[in-house]
């Protein structure tokens, strides 16, 4: 259950905001002034301060301070009946989530909380990773993990090693549930920022019209509605890290303020005609191909240039189906703590049929299938019977399949003309050679060179995979051709 410290000397809005909340299944705790709330929190740990700006001996922005001075990253929304710009930009700087004017709207109050809730949990709960082939264990209190041994994992875990701790603008890449907020939160807990903000904003969730003001906040009476000065997420970031989730869906007209940003580190809040400075490091992630995106007009050039200085490419669950086991292991452990049930295994039939799964929602739909699973046994082993994979998630794996081929079939129209140009004589038989080179290159750099398993994965026998590398001249290990076994 989170909890909620309420700090206010009005007795009437405490029992207010503790019947709220309440009712909402939030765990409240409340004193009526600054050192009474100092004393709590030395005492127990909260996700959400709420806090009255005035009030006897300290008020709201003395206790702010020394909140920020013990390094506690709880988020802290400000409540005055004193709105003024001034009050509002104060706060900020002092590093508050939001304020909130009284009397409140209970629309307001409850979006404002159960945002800066959302906050709290992606600063305080640590994303890790594995070093090479260390296996999952459960995960402590707080924690979550990035779950995988391949070697393309290997290679996600290198950089972010490499990256965390230095100011570069990342972009990571990768189908929708490959896990890419994860790795995004996992450069946050170990860069040199992690005790300051970390904010998401899932730029296709929110509509056009909002997202600037969201972004770069407005001044009173920028528009029709604008009643009081709204702190964008630029400003309550300050020092942090923000972090753009499906970056290819924003408009070219937000594009260009947020390479200003980039750029110059300034904006200005709509409405408003000050330049504000910001350090702020950006953290973008799009499952769309942005060089598609740039091509066609809807993604700015130099915006994807300034966002891509370090890229990390994640790989969908298809692509690494020997980690189905160990991510497995993670999410039956994790979910039987969490639901306090006695699910310890896995049946070896229920595994071969997670294991023979495309997976079109990957790591996602794995864990939320997992979840059913946990839930839906009554003992503690998860048996086939337990997954839900056939009927209507069996139609979408066909689906999936049906997009992929009618997705392929397009590029090859863009694709066959530039190829023709390439082969004047015997196209067809050249063709061939091109699409069969480009495969077995990527199913060999997929398998770790091991010759044996790029075979079984192509279909072929050991004898023809050895005949097309030395066709296609093909670079390998030395040692790669004595490999029986996946070194993963």
């Amino acid at each position: 259950m989170e909890k909620i410290l309420i700090v206010d000397d009005d007795e009437g809005l405490v029992h207010f905001l503790e019947r709220f909340f309440v009712k909402q299944g939030y765990g409240i705790h409340s004193c009526n002034s600054g050192q009474a709330a100092l004393e709590a929190m030395a005492k127990e740990q909260f996700d959400l301060i709420l806090m009255d700006y005035k009030m006897p001996g300290l008020n709201g922005l003395d206790t702010l301070r020394e909140i920020r001075r013990s390094q506690v990253k709880t988020p802290v929304i400000i409540m005055t009946a004193y709105g003024s710009t001034d009050t509002a930009i104060e706060t900020m700087k002092l590093g508050a989530y939001d304020y909130l004017l009284k009397p409140f709207d209970r629309h307001e109050l409850q979006r404002i909380a159960a945002d800066a809730l959302e906050v709290n949990r992606l600063m305080k709960e640590v994303v890790s990773f594995p070093g090479y082939l260390c296996r999952p264990a459960t995960p402590s209190k707080g924690e979550v993990k990035i779950v995988g041994n391949t070697r393309r994992m290997q290679e996600v875990y290198k950089l972010i090693g490499q990256v965390a701790g230095k100011d570069v603008t990342i972009l990571i890449t990768g189908e929708s549930g490959t896990g890419k907020e994860l790795v995004a939160r996992a450069i946050y807990h170990h860069s040199h920022r992690k005790d300051k903000p970390f904010l998401a904003v899932n730029c296709a969730a929110i509509p056009e019209t909002l997202l600037e003001s969201e972004l770069f906040g407005y001044e009173r009476g920028a528009f029709s509605g604008a009643e009081r000065t709204h702190i964008g997420k630029f400003e309550r970031c300050q020092d942090g890290t923000l972090f753009f989730d499906e970056i290819g869906d924003m408009s070219l007209p937000t594009q260009a303020k947020v390479l200003r940003v980039l750029q110059y580190g300034e904006f200005e809040r709509l409405g408003g005609k000050e330049n504000l400075k910001v350090n702020v490091r950006i953290i973008a992630a799009t499952n769309k191909k942005l060089e598609k995106e740039v091509e066609a007009g809807r993604f700015r050039d130099d915006l994807y240039w300034r966002l891509k200085v370090i890229s990390i490419q994640l790989p969908p669950l298809r692509e690494r189906l020997e980690d189905v086991p160990l991510l497995v292991e993670y999410f039956v452990s994790r979910f039987g703590e969490e639901y306090q049930t006695p699910i310890r295994y896995v049946a070896d039939a229920a595994m071969k049929k997670l294991q023979a799964h495309f997976w079109p929602g990957n790591v996602r739909e794995l864990e939320n299938c997992l979840r059913r699973a946990v839930l839906l046994s009554l003992g503690d082993v998860i048996l086939e019977e337990h997954l839900q994979l056939d009927a209507e998630q069996q139609d979408l794996r066909v689906g999936s399949r049906d997009q992929l081929m009618a997705s392929l079939d397009k590029k090859m129209e863009e694709l066959i003309p530039d190829i023709l140009q390439l082969t004047d004589e015997k196209p067809h038989a050249n063709v061939i050679d091109l699409v069969e080179r480009a495969l077995i290159a990527r199913v060999l750099k997929q398998s770790g060179y091991n010759q044996v398993k790029a075979a079984r994965m192509l279909g072929i026998s050991r004898n023809t995979l050895r005949h097309r590398i030395k066709k296609f001249q093909f670079q390998v290990p030395a040692d790669s051709s004595r490999n029986t076994e996946s070194p993963e």
